[in-house]
């Protein structure tokens, strides 16, 4: 039973399966809404969301790649929104070809989308963990 237990040992925050986890769907959702151009049930295709899951899949890959070599302690928004507009970059460009304008042009979309999205991933996590602490009495004097 323990040895089951301790594969979900790597789900802690400095660990590598949850950021990875939270990079695959950041990319995977703005990957999806970038490609759908706004007609998000035509997104809703095979095609638009094998896509959108390679570029989740290569994402994570390069998450786990970067911060296997990162100092994993310190956290912020503005590393959060960097590593998720690289990787969905990255991820957007192994995916599949620019639907509109240069090549580059909608992977930079993309990340800026997945970079919006780690930022409001982030604040909303710190407001759940704000919420969920318990308030410390107040002491009485005298």
């Amino acid at each position: 039973m323990r040895r089951i237990l301790v594969v979900f040992d790597d789900f802690r925050a400095n660990g590598l399966l949850r950021p990875a986890a939270e990079k695959f769907g950041g990319a995977w959702l703005a990957c999806f809404l970038v490609m759908a151009r706004g007609d998000i049930l035509a997104g809703f295709s095979f095609e638009h969301i094998r896509l959108a899951s390679i570029c989740g899949i290569v994402g994570a890959a390069v998450t786990v790649a970067l911060l296997a070599q990162m100092d994993r302690t310190s956290d912020s928004v503005a590393r959060q929104a960097t590593l998720s507009a690289v990787v969905t970059f990255i991820g957007d460009i192994f995916a599949h070809p620019s639907h509109f304008g240069p090549q580059w042009a909608e992977p930079v979309i993309t990340a800026a989308v997945s970079a919006a999205i780690a930022v409001v991933a982030w604040h909303a996590k710190r407001l759940a963990k704000r919420l969920a602490a318990p308030e410390l009495p107040e002491r009485r004097m005298g």
